[in-house]
């Protein structure tokens, strides 16, 4: 029997000691991803998500480190893998307004041609994941609703 030798590439993103992880196959690699509950119950999350992108007519993108955990776009379905490049730059795009013009590439393979607005998770100072709002313009009113989902998910994941 003939072993691979070739040299393989590995990405370690942060995960603490002890922590609970989910386990896959992606093509030809074994992903290994910290247990994340918001995976657990979708139905509340897509019920909420719907629901603004119905009231305000903006796309929302929920993801954590590896992957789409839902997705108001239909192109974009749960389980899309994160592109590691996005995930190395994460911080830099945190709070910020992202232009279209930069080409930002969340999941490979798919360009967005809205600006965006991206806010990390945070619940008793542990980060959960990322929400991005899409839209032709982010202004203040994305915020507010980005500080309405933030405190939803606060508030499910803590009970």
């Amino acid at each position: 029997m003939e072993q691979n030798t070739e040299p393989r590439e590995w990405t370690l993103l942060s995960r603490g000691m002890g922590d609970m992880v989910d386990i896959y196959t992606n093509d030809d690699a074994i992903v290994l991803q910290k247990y994340h509950p918001l995976n657990q119950d979708l139905l509340p999350i897509k019920a909420i998500l719907e629901s603004i992108k119905k009231e305000y007519n903006f796309d929302l993108l929920l993801f954590d480190d590896s992957k789409v955990i839902y997705s108001t776009i239909e192109a974009i379905t749960s389980g899309s893998i994160i592109s590691s490049d996005f995930i190395k730059r994460a911080d830099s795009y945190i709070s910020k307004e992202i232009s279209s013009k930069l080409n930002l590439n969340i999941i490979d393979g798919y360009s967005f041609n809205k600006d965006m607005y991206i806010e990390r998770i945070y619940v008793d100072f542990e980060p959960y994941g990322y929400i991005a709002i899409i839209d032709n313009m982010i202004s203040k009113k994305h915020k507010e609703v980005l500080s309405i989902i933030n405190n939803y998910f606060i508030h499910i994941l803590q009970h």
